[in-house]
């Protein structure tokens, strides 16, 4: 039996909400960036496809696919929501892709910002793609 391989990489999922001077003749309160980042800079194109954010349905366009760094939305709002966000591997075989649910939140009248770590850990990924986790700073 060969022995089980593991490499772990980080992401940080976040982001950044300001309050506007005065609300848009539409109502958004808020500037907001959110993102999906390799933890400490680390360079995460060599192992990300691409990142697809779901934003709220009032939004135009609400599927954003962003396929190269950085892999941000830039949007102003005037509420928190439910954000589901999918990594998209450079990987022929499973896992393709992640799903992490995201919590964009604003505050009233200070800003925000939020960041989380994502520890993923792949099992024996296949040699293609073992180069590419370590590439983006993958720990074996």
């Amino acid at each position: 039996m060969m022995p089980t391989q593991i490499v772990e990489v980080n992401l940080e999922i976040g982001h950044i909400a300001n309050p506007k001077t005065k609300p848009t003749a539409d109502g958004h309160t808020h500037d907001w960036t959110v993102f999906v980042r390799g933890f400490d800079n680390a360079n995460i194109n060599s192992f990300v496809e691409k990142v697809i954010f779901y934003l709220h349905d009032s939004f135009p366009k609400p599927k954003r696919v962003i396929k190269e760094p950085p892999y941000e939305i830039k949007e102003s709002g005037y509420a928190s929501f439910e954000l589901p966000i999918d990594v998209y591997f450079r990987n022929k075989e499973e896992p393709k892709k992640l799903r992490f649910d995201y919590d964009l939140y604003i505050e009233l009248d200070k800003p925000v910002i939020n960041t989380r770590r994502e520890r993923l850990t792949f099992q024996n990924p296949s040699a293609e793609f073992r180069k590419k986790l370590l590439k983006g700073r993958g720990v074996s």
